[in-house]
């Protein structure tokens, strides 16, 4: 799968499930086999795509939730180490994500950890964007993806991709981007791997 098919396919995703939006009631949802306990603000839903990386076909599978036209997802791709090199493939989604967010500004990455769910809880370092600009339809979004490597206890290695997407049919007032980043922040704050 090339870049152009991956940021289609991201794209396709986000507007499937802007079709089906609810209110905010947030609730934890554990994903025992995707290795994450997380919080959503709506009902999950589960979607696989296989995407093809230097020749190797990973799985991602997204368990999202859409409130008041937000699109709130994790993403978990398994991959093998010995085959494939967890940074380079970050940087590989860096680079499409950053074609799916018109603006004047070029993304900047930033750079934080994220708390394991386990006890004795430990933080594994994590990258991003906070991105706003317009969408490929013409449409105004504030967009925040997050990005991890997580290898767990039993050696399983998987990448972690958090977004959460707010579009606006025009560039929204500061209190509706209050609102919605403030959403956002709930929900990164809630993701936790194992």
């Amino acid at each position: 799968m090339n870049k152009q098919h991956f940021t289609r396919i991201t794209f396709v995703f986000v507007l499937m499930m802007v079709a089906c939006t609810a209110t905010f009631n947030w609730r934890e949802v554990r994903v025992d086999d995707q290795g994450f306990t997380a919080l959503f603000p709506a009902k999950t839903t589960f979607e696989q795509q296989i995407i093809r990386f230097q020749n190797v076909d990973l799985t991602m599978t997204m368990a999202a939730a859409m409130a008041e036209d937000s699109l709130f997802a994790v993403g978990t791709m398994p991959f093998d180490k010995k085959l494939l090199n967890g940074e380079t493939l970050i940087g590989w989604m860096q680079s499409n994500t950053a074609k799916l967010i018109q603006s004047q500004i070029p993304p900047q990455n930033i750079t934080f950890e994220i708390k394991t769910a386990g006890t004795p809880a430990t933080f594994i370092p994590a990258q991003g964007f906070n991105l706003t600009g317009l969408g490929p339809d013409g449409y105004y979004r504030i967009y925040w993806v997050r990005w991890m490597v997580r290898t767990d206890e039993i050696g399983k290695s998987r990448i972690y991709q958090l977004s959460a997407l707010k579009p606006f049919k025009t560039e929204p007032s500061e209190a509706a981007q209050k609102e919605a980043i403030e959403q956002f922040e709930t929900f990164m704050r809630g993701f936790k791997p194992d």
